[in-house]
């Protein structure tokens, strides 16, 4: 009958530290704030909401889209590659061949990181610290750049990921179950106690840099676990 699991044998590691990152993340959000307020139950609706909804529309779109694009485009130039090489051509004894899984990988994960340098809000805060708030545009995009990179590879190395449609998109319910948990992780704190969503992508406030640089460390070792 073959493997039926939506998350694919060996990812347990890798989704304890995006999950883990999500917490260090969410509390990095939540204690500058004020970090002591109650608990507002009328708000766990409206979060719920948002973040699966989020999850839903941004995996459909990066890791649904984009990445069976990105493998489908790879596999035709592998297809094509050989037959426009002519024989007497200075590289005929190179292979030119890209690997697609790895290509489709990296290559939704970067648009992924650098869509997020276009926030709802403003950018930047007025009169921040130019230095402080490059580091934290970095450290954002490779944040979310290595999120997406364990999301799509959830999704090639899915059992319904070689399956044709309709059942390829099975792949997508990992990515959206573990986004959904990482933005309630990340975001639940701070609008649970009455806090607001950050009005400016990058504060320039050096404070904010130690859960980016903590965060984006956990991710990284969560691609490197995977």
């Amino acid at each position: 009958m073959g493997n039926t699991k939506i998350i694919p044998r060996g990812f347990g590691p890798a989704l304890v530290l995006v999950l883990l990152a999500g917490v260090v993340g969410g509390l990095g959000q939540w204690w500058p704030d004020g970090g002591s307020q109650a608990v507002q139950l009328t708000r766990c609706g409206a979060l719920l909401a948002e973040a699966w909804e989020a999850a839903a529309v941004e995996e459909v779109l990066f890791r649904g889209v984009l990445l069976w694009a990105c493998l489908s485009w790879a596999r035709r130039r592998n297809e094509a590659y050989p037959r426009r090489a002519s024989r007497d051509h200075r590289f005929a004894g190179l292979r030119a061949v890209v690997d697609p899984a790895g290509f489709a990988v990296m290559a939704s994960s970067l648009v992924f990181g650098l869509a997020h340098l276009f926030p709802e809000g403003s950018l930047m805060a007025p009169g921040a610290d130019i230095g402080v708030a490059a580091i934290q545009g970095v450290l954002k995009v490779a944040q979310a750049t290595l999120f997406g990179a364990v999301m799509a590879l959830l999704v090639v190395r899915s059992p319904y990921g070689s399956r044709p449609f309709p059942q390829r998109a099975l792949s997508l319910m990992a990515p959206v179950i573990v986004h959904g948990l990482f933005d309630l992780l990340f975001w639940g704190p701070l609008l649970l106690t009455g806090g607001v969503l950050p009005s400016t992508y990058l504060t320039g406030n050096p404070a904010d840099l130690v859960p980016l640089v903590i965060t984006t460390v956990l991710l990284a070792w969560a691609v490197k676990s995977c």
